[in-house]
């Protein structure tokens, strides 16, 4: 239990109601909790330790404060919705559907694929709570997942559908722990059922149908285990991540002495939702432009990523000298003015990692022609039975892209297709 405690903050609610149940059940049963006195221990070390653990993983003040959508689409779905969510979609989307993509549990609102999923999560339930309840597991299943939902509203995304499928599996190895499953757990009805199908189909008949629905059955169960296959080649194959192969880039050509920049995160009214728009409305600083906010403090994460691997933050417009990004970013909407007027001064870098926007190089009096831009990494992200690739591209400065930037290199898409000597 403290084991999955470690491992996320979902493994401490999980392990901290599956102790909450069993305190009540030894109350209920034994009318005292320290009669067992080495069981009491154990309750008193893993309260101890999941209060460690709490502190040390407990968010910092406002830490969410720039969790707001910036990029035009849906409202924050409201705690009911997500709750639903939570019931409905998340169990048929952990092992059997891909209905949705890697997103926000809070960006994901209903839709009439709930028809869907909910009726395989339906299915799933169905049996889980009927094997639970003879062993009278049942309210340690359901009140652990009901607290789970409400942690799952602060802050959940796809990617983090495992931990159902750990936390499903847990109870039934609790049930299994307590009872083995066999036929015996089969309802009353489901026993008649299969009965009158045998009496009326014959023995032989009912064998082969019996074989072709664990077969299908089986078939269902493997849908998550190609997911997990389709995926662990995907990420043998290409790169998951751009860091490492930035990071390689860098070292490889010495790179590290030269100056990088970052560009920054500017958001608009365009397409915007009514949050974004409210906070552009009550002001802020908007570099060469209107209706929008530069957050400067916000910078493109290639080079955050890379960081890892060397002793430095190498960007030299970092938020306060960080090798992260923090959801301070959005605190100060005139933050932006001081920190292009500072960048500006610094005169062109070396290196500058931005998307093309005019705004980029416009506002800190660089010239785009004195820039080429080459493309470092290509990367693959797998989600499910999809697979979305994307590519890493910084602009060099042109005298550094001729002098040092020379010899071959298979990693480097030149504009021009020649090589280099």
């Amino acid at each position: 239990m403290m084991l999955l405690c470690l491992t996320s903050s979902y493994g401490l609610v999980i392990a901290g109601m599956f102790a909450a149940n069993w305190v009540v059940r030894f109350v209920r049963q034994e009318h005292s909790l320290i009669r067992n006195r080495q069981r009491f221990a154990a309750l008193l070390a893993l309260l101890a330790a999941a209060v460690v653990i709490l502190i040390d993983v407990m968010p910092a003040k406002d830490v969410y404060s720039g969790n707001f959508d910036i990029s035009g689409m849906t409202q924050p779905a409201p705690l009911w919705m997500q709750i639903c969510n939570s019931w409905l979609l998340l169990p048929a989307e952990a092992l059997f559907t891909s209905t949705v993509s890697d997103t926000n549990l809070v960006f994901i609102g209903l839709s009439s694929t709930l028809l869907y999923t909910g009726t395989v999560s339906c299915l799933m339930w169905a049996p889980l709570i009927h094997i639970s309840r003879r062993r009278h597991n049942a309210m340690l299943l359901l009140s652990s997942y009901t607290v789970m939902c409400l942690v799952f509203a602060q802050h959940f995304s796809m990617h983090h559908l495992g931990i159902l499928l750990g936390f499903f599996i847990a109870v039934l190895a609790i049930d299994c722990d307590e009872r083995r499953i066999s036929t015996d757990d089969w309802p009353a009805w489901c026993i008649t059922m299969a009965d009158r199908f045998i009496g009326k189909l014959g023995a032989r008949k009912a064998r082969n149908y019996l074989i072709t629905l664990k077969a299908l059955a089986l078939g269902a169960m493997l849908i998550s285990v190609y997911w997990t296959i389709n995926a662990s080649i995907c990420d043998i194959r290409y790169e998951y991540s751009s860091s490492r192969t930035v990071a390689s880039f860098i070292k490889t050509n010495h790179l590290e002495q030269y100056r990088w920049m970052a560009g920054w995160t500017r958001i608009n009214s365009t397409n915007a939702s009514p949050d974004v728009k409210e906070r552009i409305n009550q002001g802020g600083y908007c570099a060469d432009g209107k209706d929008c906010i530069d957050y400067t403090s916000w910078v493109s994460g290639t080079l955050v990523t890379a960081d890892p691997y060397f002793k430095r933050t190498l960007m030299s417009n970092a938020y306060k000298g960080r090798s992260y990004i923090s959801w301070e970013w959005c605190i100060d909407p005139y933050a932006g003015k001081q920190d292009i007027e500072t960048w500006r001064s610094w005169g062109e870098p070396e290196f500058y990692d931005t998307i093309y926007q005019p705004f980029f190089f416009s506002a800190l009096g660089y010239d785009r022609n004195d820039y080429t831009k080459i493309r470092i990494a290509e990367t693959v992200t797998p989600w499910k039975d999809q697979r979305s690739r994307g590519s890493v591209e910084i602009y060099v400065r042109n005298d550094i892209y001729k002098n040092v930037l020379h010899s071959p290199d298979t990693g480097i898409a030149w504009p021009d297709g020649a090589k280099r000597r």
